[in-house]
């Protein structure tokens, strides 16, 4: 490919300037031979001129296009730089804030021991029923029962939380699984960030708390609802439509409403891990985000 050359460039105008000085003084007859020579070597030159012309607007579109390319990469990477730099600063205020909700479970869970001990200390104190002739108890007389995890829970409550177990069996939620630790080296690092197994599951108990509230209403009869629980009761109906019938799903105001969970910014980072996971699948339908238990 021809390269521009300012020197010859320069060197042809020279001559173009001396066959013009050599045209006007010329005017013997011998003069006008050389001038028609001098006419033909103009139109050369002026051929040249134009071949230099041409390569010098190549040569200035190729640099102006190099230039909006260099520059065009330079601001994608500038981009990927300040996302990752927003990304930093959300995994860090959700640290903060997982750590500190640790720490209020620590120590309520430490309060929540204290009292414990002092309730079977009382109930080892407690004086022993007195029998009737029927070898039955008193209807008074509190029945305990010591559980596998140490709790001890009176009869009545056991028989709440069994008829409570059983009325979740009838449901058959598909409740999401817990994360764990092999589960979240598996995760991409650029995804995952400095979450850890830990920052997921409180997301997960969130998820798992709304379908729980959640279809727990959907099998009651409407007529018995409170009127709140009717409004949203209508909205759940008309969004299972879009879904489809038989399929479970909650969204991010159900998680609000009923997981105890704030659906803030990075809550939403978290939801990419547990669609990697397959934990859960999202359905973007009539201008709503539905989340879909696997």
């Amino acid at each position: 490919m021809s390269i521009f050359n300012l020197e010859k460039m320069v060197g042809t105008i020279d001559k173009l300037s001396t066959s013009l000085d050599v045209m006007l003084c010329c005017k013997d007859s011998e003069g006008g031979q050389e001038i028609l020579e001098t006419c033909e070597q103009l139109d050369s030159l002026i051929m040249s001129f134009d071949d230099q012309i041409s390569i010098l607007k190549d040569a200035l579109i190729k640099e102006k296009n190099a230039r909006q390319s260099s520059f065009q990469r330079q601001l994608d990477e500038l981009k990927t730089i300040e996302e990752r730099c927003n990304h930093m600063i959300v995994y860090i205020q959700l640290n903060t804030e997982l750590e500190t909700q640790q720490y209020n479970q620590n120590h309520e869970i430490k309060e929540f021991k204290g009292n414990n001990s002092n309730n079977m200390a009382n109930i080892s104190m407690s004086p022993v029923p007195k029998w009737k002739d029927g070898h039955s108890l008193s209807e008074n007389t509190i029945h305990h029962t010591t559980m596998s995890n140490g709790t001890i829970m009176s009869n009545s409550m056991l028989g709440q939380s069994l008829k409570s177990q059983a009325a979740k069996q009838v449901l058959d939620i598909p409740l999401l699984k817990s994360v764990n630790n092999d589960e979240m080296d598996s995760v991409p690092k650029y995804m995952k960030g400095r979450l850890t197994s830990l920052n997921v599951n409180v997301v997960i108990d969130g998820i798992n708390i709304a379908l729980e509230n959640k279809y727990e209403i959907l099998q009651k009869p409407r007529n018995l609802l409170k009127k709140k629980d009717q409004d949203i009761y209508n909205t759940w109906k008309i969004q299972q439509n879009d879904v489809g019938q038989g399929q479970y799903f909650v969204t991010a105001d159900d998680i609000s409403r009923f997981g105890e969970t704030k659906v803030d910014k990075t809550t939403l980072n978290i939801i990419p891990i547990l669609r990697h996971l397959k934990r859960l699948k999202e359905s973007r339908t009539g201008g709503f985000v539905y989340y879909i238990p696997y």
